[in-house]
């Protein structure tokens, strides 16, 4: 069947429920229903549920709320496999028109491809490329309307595909849903899940998954888009689950934990003989549901076995009944009319009697699983080492309690930012005001302007906010402004206007901004972009959002932006002049480059911050850092690397230069003590031992020597 219809489609997913996206609905219902541009090019990342609002728009005719207006629209779903399952280019191209026609004399009908760029690939490659000028026009003909269903990934693909994408059809944007929206869709999948694993799921496992899978939306595996990662993770984390305690139960390795740890002699045995019987009762059920599976293997086998005899009796008796004279009326003859032979009746009844054995096998079965799965819950825990598993991050770093981290935020900042106190402060506060506050706002989560000299914490900053906000430094994108000196730098972020070469692509930022909603934006050296890339910044900085050239509109609302700038420059690094007074010629600078309307989008120039010279002391604090960095790293295989604190003071005093700022101490580290280290180790691969760097300010380089444990 080519089409099917809307009840036949919806009819395969039985109990279909689509919760979370009425808003969504209410939207396409209102396209559905104009005069123009009223079919509609779905588009959205995997696993974000386009096809579902499709479903949906089906199932909603069912409900006495529903508009008229959309019930009497008819809903037709395209089997592209079918269609073009002959590879007969006629063939194909006949059926084609056919649908289109029988569209046309169905009033109110909606034709709905669920994989417009599969449906695009498989019309060229039987030689029918014209389908979709053929599907545009009888659209634009307005006797039917057309539903496209398009991954943002495919979406350059199909607006290639026709210059009339545009006027005909409404783009719209299906996001990922957030709040309750989405732990009602994780909620009402979650219960199919637990009926197909016979596992309860705790509401505190839906949560760890929601709250894991929009935390680290860059983990591998998990689906595309919110709510499939989600759901992708509390199936992955029930089939673990499932395997390791059927293996063992819960309770089981309770008791022996409990055993291990008692110091109570008395305690021990109540223990050890709670432990023996339910060590009993557990291999006793498995025991019988294992029985269960033997059972119902053997019973299948057998079946498929008397099936065979079946068919072959059936076979021998029409090969006599052809055999026959057709003057004499033979028994193979009435069996071939429809009665069986004594035989295959027989095995038929044998056959009847196995079924019904299976049947109540299978029951028996179903109990057995239900009682060894009656203690059974999915918790948090759970949910949190499979997620460890998939994401290779550590299940101590994922357990970590949010609001604590956001209490030790400053500190851990101040940890890997020296000499910056102040800055460190003013930032950790705005973080926890945008991750806590309950005033919504528009524009971004938080957005900062960095100054100062280069190599003072600027970017290490941004670093260490997206490692210790965000868990990970991977949560932090980076753009070079300088990549954007040219005036039509807008059309790379934002995509180029229709027309134009590129235009299919869309922007590099609201690109990267639809696939990571979340995180740190990190836009360096922003004076090399050219003037009109800042009225971009204005409407983001502003509104928290930008739509791109196609009409998507990406919310930068959970983005944290920070800025750098080199204005001021010069003044930084005069050491005639004092950290307040280069920064206020430096505020004079950045005041005469950059409009006030800009500045201003900075809390109101609150977020405009410099970073100060670093002192000697602090010079020195970073060196001693990088030293127990390398015996972090080191200490473990057996070896040491000792400075004394003259030596890196001497070291920082002759190698410390303010236009390379902290940058270049570490460069020099890296390129001259580690490769030592390295070679001892390759060439003595045995050895532990000790690393001892003394300076030499003659050579001004560090003598390396080595003394064996």
């Amino acid at each position: 069947m080519l089409l099917v219809r809307g009840r036949e489609y919806l009819a395969q997913y039985p109990n279909f429920t689509l919760v979370g996206r009425e808003h969504d609905l209410e939207r396409i219902s209102s396209i559905l229903i104009r005069k123009s541009s009223n079919s509609l090019l779905l588009t959205g990342p995997a696993g974000v549920g386009v096809s579902m609002l499709t479903l949906g728009l089906q199932a909603i005719k069912n409900s006495p709320d529903t508009p008229f207006d959309l019930i009497v629209k008819k809903l037709f779903w395209l089997n592209c496999d079918a269609l073009f399952s002959s590879g007969d280019s006629a063939k194909i191209n006949n059926e084609f028109q056919s649908i289109l026609k029988k569209l046309m004399q169905t009033p109110e009908s909606v034709l709905i491809i669920t994989d417009t760029a599969n449906f695009l690939e498989g019309a060229h490659n039987t030689g029918n490329a014209h389908f979709i000028n053929a599907l545009n026009n009888a659209d634009k003909s307005n006797n039917f309307q057309v539903i496209l269903e398009v991954r943002d990934d495919k979406l350059s693909s199909v607006l290639k595909a026709s210059t009339k994408m545009p006027e005909l059809y409404t783009l719209y944007d299906v996001k990922e849903p957030v709040g309750d929206d989405l732990k009602n869709i994780v909620s009402v999948v979650a219960k199919d899940l637990s009926d197909h694993h016979k596992i309860q799921i705790n509401e505190g496992a839906i949560d760890e998954a929601i709250h894991l899978t929009s935390k680290y939306r860059d983990s591998l595996g998990l689906g595309g888009a919110q709510p499939q990662r989600a759901i992708s993770l509390l199936d992955r984390a029930l089939a673990s689950y499932r395997q390791l305690t059927h293996k063992q139960h819960p309770k089981i390795v309770e008791l022996m934990d409990k055993i291990a740890k008692s110091n109570n002699e008395t305690e021990r045995q109540d223990l050890q003989q709670q432990l023996e019987q339910w060590q009993k009762d557990w291999h006793e059920l498995k025991s019988e549901i294992n029985k269960t599976y033997q059972y119902q293997r053997d019973a299948e086998t057998l079946r498929f076995q008397l099936q065979d005899e079946i068919t072959q009796l059936q076979e021998e008796e029409d090969n006599n009944n052809n055999s026959q004279p057709t003057t004499v009326k033979t028994f193979a003859q009435f069996t071939a009319g429809g009665f069986d032979s004594p035989s295959v009746a027989k095995l038929k009844e044998k056959i009847r009697q196995i079924d019904a054995e299976i049947a109540q096998n299978n029951e028996r079965h179903k109990k057995l699983v239900m009682l060894a799965n009656k203690d059974l819950r999915l918790d948090r825990q759970e949910v949190i080492t499979e997620f460890s598993k998939v994401s290779g991050i550590p299940a101590n770093r994922l357990d970590e309690n949010e609001v604590e981290n956001l209490i030790n935020l400053e500190t851990n900042l101040l940890s890997r930012i020296f000499g910056q106190d102040s800055i460190v402060k003013h930032v950790a506060n705005s973080v926890k005001v945008a991750k806590v506050d309950a005033l919504h706002e528009s524009g971004p989560a938080m957005s900062y302007l960095f100054l100062g000299p280069s190599g003072v914490g600027k970017t290490e900053m941004a670093k260490a906010l997206a490692q210790y906000v965000y868990g990970d430094e991977k949560s932090l994108v980076r753009f070079d402004m300088s990549e954007y000196m040219e005036k039509h730098a807008v059309a790379k972020l934002i995509g180029a206007p229709p027309g134009y070469e590129g235009f299919e692509a869309g922007g590099i930022l609201t690109n990267s901004v639809r696939a990571k909603p979340v995180g740190i934006y990190l836009f360096d050296e922003i004076e090399k972009a050219h003037p009109d890339v800042f009225n971009i910044f204005l409407q983001i900085l502003s509104d928290g959002r930008l739509t791109d050239n196609v009409g998507r509109t990406v919310d930068f609302s959970d983005i944290m932006i920070i800025m750098t700038s080199n204005i001021g420059q010069p003044y930084y690094l005069d050491p005639n002049l004092s950290n307040e007074a280069a920064c206020e010629l430096a505020t004079n600078e950045l005041n005469n480059t950059y409009r006030s309307e800009l500045l201003n989008r900075f809390n109101g120039r609150e977020n405009i911050l410099h970073f100060k010279r670093l002192p000697m002391e602090v010079i020195e604090q970073i060196i001693r850092r990088e030293i127990d960095k390398l015996n972090q790293a080191y200490q473990p295989r057996g070896f040491t690397v000792e400075i004394s604190d003259s030596c890196i003071s001497a070291f920082c005093h002759d190698h410390y230069d303010l236009i390379r700022g902290a940058r270049g101490l570490p460069g020099y580290i890296k390129t001259n003590i580690r490769p030592f280290i390295v070679n001892h180790i390759l060439q003595n691969p045995n050895d532990k031992g000790v690393f001892q760097a003394v300076y030499n300010q003659q050579t001004r380089s560090f003598d390396m020597t080595f003394c064996k444990i």
